[in-house]
C-alpha cells in the first residue's frame, strides 16, 4: 500500500510539474540592465517560489557568455518557500553591448530547465571606481555619507549633467575634480539621512550625461540599515516536527552597544536557553523549541527582550510542520 501511495504522490507532483512551465515559478525571467559605467557593480536577483508539495532543488546555472556569472544563492527550496539565482554582470572584463542566456537545472522533484536573460551596455569611457555607493552598516536615524569617483576619457565636451535618486532618504550630487583635453574627473557624493528604513536597502542613483546616445547611467546604492537591536534569522524554517519533539536553533542578535538578554518567550514553544550574565554588543543563542501544540503547519513568533532603553524586543519568526501519527 505504501509504494502505492509514494507512485501516486510522485505522479501527482509530475503532472503539476507538466501542467505548468516552470519558468512560471520565477518572478521574472529577464532583466535589461541598460548603460552602465566599466567596472560599476550591476547584478540583478532573479527570484522563484516552489509551488509544489516536496522540496526544490537547483542542480546548477550555466551561462552562454562570460559577461554574466550565475550565482546560485538557493539550492534547495522547501515547499512554499522562495529561492533566488544572482546574475552578476561582468562590468570589470567586458565593453560594450552584452548578453548571455542563463539556463537552471532543476533535478528535484522532477528534472526540468528554466532560461533566464540578461543584456547590457558596457560603457568603456565612463569608469566607477568603486563600482557601487556602500555605506555598510549604518545606525538607524543617523544620517551617513559615501563618495565614489567617476572617470571619462573621450569627448572633450562630455559631462555628467546631474544625479537623481528615486528614494526620498537618498540623495546625491556631483562635484567636477578635473578636466583636461578629452579626461574628466567627477566625485558622485550620496547621503542617507536618518528617515532611512532598517535592513538591508539596495537602491540606485541615476546619472545623465550630455551623450545624446547614451544619456542615463545608473549607479547601485547599497546600505545595512541596523537599529539599536537585531537578529539573525529573523525566520526560521523548522521543518516537521513529530509531537514531542524539539528541535535546536541558534540566533544571533546583535546592537551598537553592550547588552544583555532578559527574556526569551513564545505562544507557540516552550524554549530552553542559558543566558548569558555578561553584557555584550552580540549573543549567540543556541535554542530549544519545543511546539506546543498545533497540527499542520504552524507559524508562530518567538520575542528576544533585551536590557536596551525601553526594553527593547526583537522579533523571530517560525515556520514548522507537525508529523501526524502514522
Amino acid at each position: 500500500m505504501r509504494s502505492i501511495l509514494s507512485m501516486a504522490l510522485i505522479c501527482a507532483v509530475a503532472g503539476q510539474l507538466s501542467a505548468a512551465p516552470a519558468s512560471s515559478m520565477f518572478h521574472k525571467t529577464s532583466h535589461d540592465f541598460g548603460t552602465v559605467a566599466r567596472a560599476a557593480k550591476t547584478e540583478v536577483r532573479f527570484e522563484f517560489d516552489n509551488p509544489y508539495a516536496q522540496p526544490l532543488h537547483i542542480r546548477g546555472v550555466r551561462a552562454s557568455c562570460g559577461c554574466t556569472t550565475p550565482i546560485v544563492e538557493t539550492e534547495t527550496v522547501p515547499p512554499g518557500g522562495r529561492g533566488s539565482i544572482l546574475a552578476r554582470f561582468n562590468t570589470g572584463t567586458f565593453t560594450g553591448a552584452r548578453s548571455a542566456t542563463l539556463t537552471v537545472s532543476i533535478d528535484r522533484p522532477t528534472f526540468t530547465e528554466v532560461q533566464l536573460h540578461v543584456k547590457g551596455y558596457i560603457r568603456s569611457d565612463m569608469v566607477a571606481n568603486p563600482g557601487e555607493v556602500s555605506f555598510g552598516t549604518v545606525r538607524e536615524g543617523q544620517d551617513s555619507t559615501a563618495s565614489i569617483d567617476i572617470d571619462y576619457a573621450g569627448r572633450s565636451d562630455w559631462k555628467l549633467l546631474e544625479v537623481t535618486s528615486q528614494d526620498s532618504f537618498v540623495a546625491a550630487k556631483l562635484e567636477q575634480v578635473s578636466r583636461s583635453g578629452g579626461r574628466a574627473k567627477y566625485k558622485l557624493i550620496v547621503n542617507l539621512n536618518g528617515s532611512a528604513p532598517s535592513g538591508l536597502l539596495q537602491t540606485e542613483v541615476m546619472l545623465r550625461t550630455n551623450d545624446r546616445n547614451l544619456t542615463r547611467v545608473p549607479i547601485k546604492v547599497n546600505a545595512n540599515i541596523q537599529s539599536d537591536v537585531a537578529v539573525s534569522p529573523q525566520m526560521m524554517a523548522l521543518g516537521e516536527i513529530k509531537p514531542g519533539d524539539s528541535v535546536r536553533q541558534v540566533v544571533v542578535v546583535r546592537g551598537f552597544q553592550p547588552f544583555n538578554i532578559v527574556n526569551i518567550n513564545s505562544e507557540e514553544f516552550d524554549i530552553k536557553f542559558e543566558p548569558s550574565s555578561e553584557a555584550k554588543p552580540l549573543h549567540t543563542l543556541p535554542l530549544t523549541l519545543s511546539p506546543r501544540n498545533g497540527t499542520g503547519e504552524v507559524k508562530g513568533k518567538i520575542f528576544v527582550t533585551t536590557d536596551l532603553p525601553g526594553d527593547q524586543v526583537v522579533e523571530v519568526g517560525a515556520v514548522y510542520r507537525v508529523r501526524t501519527a502514522q
